[in-house]
């Protein structure tokens, strides 16, 4: 892994790409397994996870500015 990503892009882009799978995976589990109420609960667990994520990704980029370090 590179030196010059902060950890901020990287919790935002874990935690988009989570919310996606997520979102994804619960989707999945109400049009294949319409009884199968797991999958649903687990792509909305994993869902949610990713949006905290996110969440403290977006936080970090508003508190400390770009992910460009002031050499560039």
């Amino acid at each position: 892994m590179p030196s010059n990503l902060q950890p901020r892009v990287l919790a935002l882009a874990f935690g988009v790409g989570a919310l996606v799978a997520g979102l994804v995976i619960a989707l999945l589990g109400l049009v294949f397994g319409a009884g199968d109420v797991g999958l649903s609960a687990a792509g909305l667990v994993i869902a949610g996870m990713g949006l905290l994520a996110a969440m403290v990704g977006a936080i970090g980029f508003a508190l400390h500015g770009s992910a460009r370090s002031e050499r560039d």
